[in-house]
C-alpha cells in the first residue's frame, strides 16, 4: 500500500512521519519474470497434458520404427590438386571451405537428377513420379558426412529395403566425381573454345603478315627481307660503286698504255712497244720452240764449223747455212715483233673500249639501283614492322597453343576427387537406437511440459496470486484471500485479519480513515470483503462504518464491546478466540441513504470521519463507474479488488493508470478467491504452520465451509476430517 501525505485534523494523537513519494501505480514494478515453480502450479494440468502428449507421440514414433539399411560409398578429396604439368594458382583452395563446398555439391539437384537417369528404370524413380519428387526423396535419404578429420567423405544412402542401395549410392558417387572433375576447370569447354578462336585469329593474322612480307620481298627482288645488318640495297650500291671505281681505273690504265704505245718510238731499243713485243715473244710458246730448234741447229753448225779449216769447202757452206739460220731467226723475230705490236695495240684498244663500256654500264646500273633503293625504303620499313608483328603474333600463338595443350592434358588427367571405396550391399539392418531415444523421451516430455507451463504463464493475461499483482503494480497487495471453498474458516479469518491489520496500521501511522473498495471487474467480491473487514476491524478496536456507495442498502456500523464472560455472549458477532474477551456489535443505521455521489458525499467525508475511526465504502467497479472515480478523489485510500483467475492483467493496469490520472492519495490492492494450489510456496508454508498450531490448540474446531467434490483436496482440517490429536499428522499426510 502506498499513501501520499495529507493535511489531517489537528486532533491526531500521533505525529505522522513523512510518507515516501507515491510511485506510479500504472505497472511500476511490471517486468518479464520467469518462475518455473509458479508457472507449474498455475498451469499444472496444461503441463501434464503436454508432457503426456509428447511422451505418447514419442512412444508412437519409436514403436513405428522399422529396420533401416545403409550403403556407404567413400570418396577421397585431395587437399592438393595433382598437377600433370606445372603448378597453377587456379587450383589453390582453402581445404576446409573446399571440402565443405564439395559435401554440399553431392546433393545438388543436377547431380541427383543425372544419378537417377543413370540407374535402370524403376530402381529409384517410381512409375509416373516426377523428376523433382524423385530428386527430393533421394536428397532426403542421403547422409553426407566427413569421416573424422580425414580427407574422406562418406555418401550414405538409407532405406527400408537393402535392395539396390549400393547401386544407387555408387551412381551418386560416380556422378559427383564426374561433376567435380569437370568443375575443377570451371568453364573448361568455353575457355578452350575461346582459346581456339584466339589461336585461329592469330593464325590468320600471321598468314596475312607473312603474305604481305613475301610480296614486299618479291617487289624488292630478294628471297627474304632481313633487317639484321646492312641494307641489301646499300651493300649492292657499295659494291657497284666499288666495281665502277675499278672499271674506271682499268679504263684509265688501258688508255694510258695505249697512249704510251701510240706516242712512243718503235725503233728505240727500249720502247714500250718493243718491250711489250719482247715480252710477248718471250712468252710465246711457238716462238720459243722455234728459237730452241734454230738454236740447236746453229749450235750444230757452229760445232761443224769449228772443225773445218777456212779452206774447207764445207766451211763456206756451213757458214752460209749459219747465216741463213741467223737471218731466218732475225726475220722471224722481226715479224713476230711486228705482229705482237699490232696485236698489243689492238688489245689495248679493245681494253680501252671494254673498260669504257663497263664503266658506262656500271654507272647506269648505279643510277638505276639508287632510284630503286630510294623507292624501296618504305617497303623495307614496312617489312621491319611486319617482322616485329610476326614475332609478336608468333609468341602469342605459341603461348595460347601451349595453354590449350595444358588444359586438354590436365582435363584428361585424374582430378583431385576420386572414389576411395565403392558402396557394398548391406549385410543387415543398422543397430536400433530406440532404447537410447526411449531414455531421453521422458525427460524431454517433462521439459516440454515445463516449457509449455512457462509459456502459458507468460502468455496468460489473468492474475492468480499476489506475486502477479506485485509484478504488475510494483508493491505487494495489502491482502490475499483464499477461496473459501478450499480452506477452513480459521484460515480465511486469518487472512482477513492480516488484511484488516494492514488497514489498521495505515490508519494508525498515516491517519487515513476513508477507504474506497472497488473491484477491477464485476463479481470480485467487494461486498463480502467490506463486511469481513468491518467485522475484523471492530475486533481490533476500531469503530468502523461500512457504506454501500450505490445506496441500495443502509450503512452498517461495527463496534467492539467487552464481555464479562465469553459464555454469556449472545451478540450477533463471533468470538475471535479464548484470548479476546469482546464481541462485535453490528448496528444498521435507521435510514436508507441516497446514492453517495449526490447527497451523502459531504456527510461521508466530513461528518462520518468524526464519528467513526474507519469508513469502508463499497463502490462499483472503477472501470465502469464514474461515481467511483469521483469517490476515489476524496478518499484517503482506494483499494482495488481483483479476483484470482478472472481479473486480467490489462484490466488491473488500466485501473492503476486511471487512479494515477485521478491523482489519488493512496492505492492498495486485494486479490480475492486465490486457489490454494496456486498460492506461493511461502504463503502455503505459513498457512500450514498456522493450521498445525490451531489444530493443536483446538482439535474440536469445525470449519464453516465444506470442501466440495470440485474443490481440490486441502490439507487444512474441515468437519469432514476432524480426528483425534493422535490422528492429526496421519490425516495431514493423507
Amino acid at each position: 500500500m502506498y499513501i501520499t501525505p495529507r493535511q489531517f485534523e489537528p486532533q491526531q494523537p500521533t505525529k505522522l512521519p513523512p510518507a515516501p513519494p507515491r510511485p506510479s501505480t500504472a505497472g511500476n514494478g511490471a517486468g518479464f519474470r520467469i518462475n518455473v515453480l509458479h508457472s507449474l502450479k498455475i498451469h499444472a494440468i496444461t503441463a501434464s497434458i503436454i508432457a503426456i502428449v509428447t511422451c505418447g507421440l514419442g512412444l508412437a514414433v519409436l514403436l513405428r520404427h522399422k529396420a533401416t539399411y545403409t550403403a556407404t560409398a567413400i570418396i577421397y578429396v585431395s587437399p592438393n590438386f595433382p598437377k600433370t604439368l606445372t603448378d597453377d594458382r587456379e587450383q589453390q583452395y582453402q581445404y576446409e571451405s573446399y571440402i565443405q563446398q564439395e559435401m554440399h555439391t553431392v546433393t545438388r539437384y543436377d547431380v541427383m537428377a543425372d544419378s537417377i537417369k543413370k540407374l535402370p528404370a524403376g530402381t529409384w524413380r517410381f512409375p509416373g513420379e516426377t523428376e523433382q519428387s524423385a530428386v527430393a526423396r533421394l536428397q532426403s535419404s542421403l547422409d553426407i558426412v566427413r569421416i573424422g578429420a580425414t580427407y574422406q567423405v562418406g555418401i550414405t544412402l538409407m532405406g527400408r529395403s537393402p535392395n539396390n542401395l549400393a547401386e544407387i549410392a555408387n551412381a551418386v558417387a560416380n556422378t559427383y566425381v564426374e561433376k567435380a572433375k569437370d568443375e575443377e576447370f570451371y568453364g573448361r569447354d568455353q575457355r578452350l573454345e575461346t582459346l581456339r578462336q584466339e589461336r585461329a585469329r592469330l593464325q590468320s593474322d600471321l598468314d596475312s603478315s607473312l603474305q604481305e612480307q613475301a610480296q614486299i620481298a618479291r617487289s624488292l627482288g630478294v628471297a627474304i627481307v632481313n633487317g639484321e645488318g646492312a641494307n641489301p640495297f646499300d651493300s649492292q650500291l657499295d659494291k657497284m660503286r666499288s666495281d665502277l671505281a675499278t672499271a674506271h681505273g682499268q679504263r684509265i690504265q688501258a688508255e694510258a698504255q695505249l697512249s704510251s704505245l701510240e706516242t712512243g718510238d718503235p725503233s728505240a731499243p727500249n720502247s714500250a712497244l718493243s718491250a711489250a713485243a719482247d715480252e710477248i715473244i718471250a712468252t710465246d710458246p711457238q716462238l720459243n720452240a722455234l728459237k730452241t730448234s734454230l738454236g740447236q741447229k746453229r749450235s750444230e753448225l757452229l760445232g761443224t764449223l769449228a772443225g773445218l779449216t777456212p779452206n774447207n769447202p764445207l766451211r763456206k757452206q756451213t757458214e752460209e747455212q749459219l747465216a741463213e739460220t741467223e737471218a731466218a731467226l732475225q726475220k722471224m723475230q722481226s715479224s713476230l715483233r711486228a705482229k705482237a705490236a699490232s696485236r698489243l695495240e689492238q688489245k689495248l684498244h679493245s681494253e680501252v673500249n671494254r673498260s669504257a663500256t663497263i664503266e658506262s654500264r656500271l654507272l647506269h646500273e648505279l643510277q638505276s639501283q639508287t632510284t630503286s633503293a630510294t623507292s624501296a625504303t618504305p617497303k623495307i620499313q614496312r617489312s621491319e614492322e611486319i617482322k616485329a608483328d610476326i614475332a609478336r603474333l608468333q609468341a602469342r600463338y605459341n603461348l595460347i597453343d601451349e595453354r590449350i595443350g595444358n588444359l586438354e592434358l590436365e582435363s584428361s588427367s585424374p582430378g583431385s576427387v576420386h572414389i576411395f571405396q565403392p558402396a557394398l550391399p548391406p549385410l543387415g539392418p543398422e543397430p536400433s537406437k530406440a532404447h537410447k531415444y526411449l531414455l531421453l523421451l521422458f525427460p524431454i516430455s517433462i521439459l516440454f511440459g515445463v516449457v509449455a507451463a512457462v509459456l502459458f504463464d507468460l502468455l496468460d493475461p489473468r492474475l492468480y496470486t499476489g506475486a502477479d499483482v506485485e509484478a504488475m503494480m510494483g508493491f505487494a497487495p495489502v491482502g490475499v484471500l483464499f477461496d473459501d471453498r478450499e480452506v477452513t474458516q480459521l484460515v480465511y479469518d486469518e487472512c482477513a485479519l492480516r488484511m484488516a491489520a494492514g488497514i489498521d496500521h495505515a490508519a494508525h501511522s498515516a491517519g487515513v480513515r476513508t477507504f474506497v473498495l472497488t473491484a477491477v471487474t464485476a463479481g470480485a467480491g467487494t461486498t463480502s470483503i467490506v463486511s469481513q473487514l468491518g467485522s475484523t476491524l471492530a475486533k481490533l478496536g476500531r469503530k468502523t462504518l461500512t457504506v454501500d456507495a450505490s445506496g441500495n442498502s443502509n450503512p452498517v456500523a461495527y463496534a467492539t464491546v467487552d464481555l464479562p464472560d465469553p459464555a454469556r455472549s449472545n451478540f450477533a458477532g463471533e468470538m475471535t478466540g479464548t484470548e479476546l474477551q469482546s464481541a462485535v456489535v453490528t448496528q444498521p443505521l435507521t435510514s436508507k441513504l441516497t446514492p453517495l455521489a449526490t447527497s451523502f458525499m459531504a456527510k461521508a467525508f466530513q461528518e462520518l470521519t468524526n464519528e467513526y475511526d474507519i469508513v469502508l465504502i463499497d463502490a462499483a467497479p472503477i472501470l465502469a463507474s464514474a461515481e467511483t472515480e469521483y469517490l476515489a478523489r476524496f478518499a484517503d485510500v482506494t483499494i482495488l479488488v481483483g479476483e484470482s483467475a478472472r481479473t486480467k492483467k490489462g484490466e488491473l493496469r488500466r485501473a492503476a493508470r486511471l487512479l494515477e490520472r485521478l491523482n489519488v492519495s493512496g492505492v492498495a490492492v486485494i486479490i480475492n478467491k486465490v486457489g490454494l494450489l496456486r498460492a506461493e510456496k511461502t504463503l502455503r508454508r505459513d498457512i500450514d504452520e498456522f493450521e498445525a498450531r490451531v489444530n493443536k490448540m483446538n482439535l474440536r474446531w469445525h470449519p464453516k465451509y465444506h470442501r466440495t467434490e470440485a474443490t481440490p483436496f486441502t490439507p487444512f482440517v474441515t468437519k469432514d476430517n476432524v480426528v483425534d490429536a493422535e490422528e492429526v499428522p496421519a490425516a495431514r499426510e493423507a
